[in-house]
C-alpha cells in the first residue's frame, strides 16, 4: 500500500507538471499546457501579454556579438560544421514543440527545463522572430529568439548547446 501511494503521488506530480522529456527528446513531448487549467494560463492571451516559445526565465540573453553568431548559423551551412547538435532546454517552464518552423504550426508538446535535445542545424529557418530548428520530422523548436532590429535589444538562447 505504501509503495502504491508513492507511485500514485509521483504519477500525479508528473501529470500536473506536464512531465519531462529527458533523453530521446525528439521521440515525443509532454502535452502542451491546457489554457485556463488551474489558473496557470489565461484562456486567451491578451496582446499585452505576448506569448513566447520559451516559457519563463532561464534563457541566455546575448549581446550584439552573440546575436551575430546566432544569425551566422543561417549562412554557415557547410560540411565542416556540426550537422547534429546536442543541448538542453533552458527556460524554467519549458519550450514549445511544434509540427513546423513557425508560430502558425500547432504546439504538440512542451519540453521541460533540462530536457536533452538533438537538433539538425542544417534545417535552421528564420520566421516569426525566432530561429527554428528541426529535432525530427514534424517536431520543431525555436531555439533562439531574435531581438528587435533597432539594435537596442538583443536575442536569447532557449537551448544551451554543447558541441556547436
Amino acid at each position: 500500500m505504501h509503495v502504491r501511494m508513492k507511485l500514485g503521488v509521483a504519477a500525479a506530480a508528473t501529470a500536473l507538471t506536464g512531465g519531462a522529456l529527458g533523453l530521446g527528446a525528439a521521440a515525443s513531448a509532454a502535452p502542451p499546457p491546457v489554457p485556463g487549467q488551474n489558473g496557470s494560463h489565461a484562456a486567451h492571451p491578451s496582446p499585452s501579454q505576448p506569448q513566447e516559445e520559451g516559457h519563463g526565465p532561464g534563457a541566455i540573453e546575448v549581446g550584439p556579438q552573440g546575436a551575430a553568431e546566432a544569425m551566422n548559423r543561417l549562412l554557415a551551412r557547410d560540411g565542416g560544421r556540426a550537422h547534429w547538435c546536442y543541448g538542453e532546454v533552458l527556460p524554467e517552464n519549458g519550450l514549445n514543440v511544434r509540427t513546423g518552423p513557425s508560430l502558425d504550426y500547432p504546439v504538440v508538446g512542451v519540453l521541460a527545463r533540462d530536457s536533452k535535445v538533438k537538433t539538425d542545424w542544417d534545417t535552421i529557418e528564420r520566421r516569426d522572430g525566432y530561429l527554428w530548428v528541426m529535432m525530427t520530422p514534424h517536431r520543431w523548436i525555436a531555439d533562439y529568439k531574435l531581438g528587435p532590429d533597432n539594435g537596442d535589444t538583443v536575442g536569447k538562447w532557449y537551448v544551451k548547446y554543447f558541441n556547436c
